[in-house]
């Protein structure tokens, strides 16, 4: 159930404009860490996922998760995106089958990303509140 809710956040979240100057193209691995609040005792598995970005790839940081599937997130819409310092602040709300709604603080270089996603989504009807530490690296030539 998380996966997919992962796998849906994940493109729309990555997909800013800011890293266009900043993201090195190469191979990149991008890692989720979630943990959902109301259910302590459960964690499930980091998702991780590689991509090899080429020049035109690092101009569209959406395509770090060029492989992920993007089911049920429709019309994500940023409500809020600040740049400063080589960190991105956000609010998005997403249509589609989970109608999520997500805020965070990433930080990023050439590199290496690294921040906390809070997110909400309705997931075969329930409210599934959950926080997702992102990291991603870049590691080397594709």
């Amino acid at each position: 159930m998380n996966s997919r809710f992962l796998a849906a956040l994940l493109p729309a979240i990555l997909a800013f404009p800011a890293w266009a100057d900043d993201i090195q193209p190469g191979l990149w691995e991008v890692s989720l860490e979630t943990r959902v609040p109301a259910s302590p005792d459960y964690a499930p598995p980091p998702v991780t996922l590689r991509q090899c970005l080429t020049d035109q790839d690092a101009r569209d940081p959406s395509r770090v998760l060029g492989g992920a599937a993007n089911p049920g997130a429709t019309d994500c819409v940023y409500t809020d995106r600040r740049y400063a310092g080589g960190r991105f602040h956000f609010a998005m709300e997403c249509g589609g089958a989970f109608g999520i709604r997500a805020s965070g603080d990433i930080g990023y270089s050439a590199a290496a990303m690294d921040g906390t996603i809070t997110s909400s989504a309705q997931v075969e009807g329930l409210r599934i509140e959950q926080v997702s530490r992102l990291s991603a690296r870049r590691l080397g030539g594709c």
